[in-house]
């Protein structure tokens, strides 16, 4: 998700999770980024910027190809992807001051 950097599942916390509840969680959490990109979007629709619009709309596709790219029944790879996702909204909050 995050160009340049490979993130490594640490199954820790969620090992023992229900694989259907993870993967609700994972899903979710690729949701709530791609909201993030979308508010990003809207704001700069609203001052112009289709350059920016345009780039906010890929990374929403990013992310939606990526998140289907996750096989449902792959503990590894749905707690590596969210990890990603929660980074990527950790930063962008971060950009923001959004705590």
């Amino acid at each position: 998700m995050v160009k340049g950097v490979v993130f490594v599942a640490d199954l820790g916390r969620w090992a023992d999770t229900e694989l259907s509840v993870l993967y609700d969680i994972f899903y979710e959490t690729g949701t709530r980024l791609m909201g993030a990109f979308v508010a990003l979007r809207y704001t700069a629709h609203g001052v112009g910027d289709e350059e920016q619009v345009e780039f906010w709309t890929g990374e929403v596709r990013r992310v939606r190809d990526a998140r289907q790219s996750v096989d449902s029944n792959d503990r590894a790879a749905i707690v590596a992807m969210m990890e990603a996702f929660n980074h990527e909204l950790r930063y962008i909050n971060y950009a923001r001051g959004v705590k």
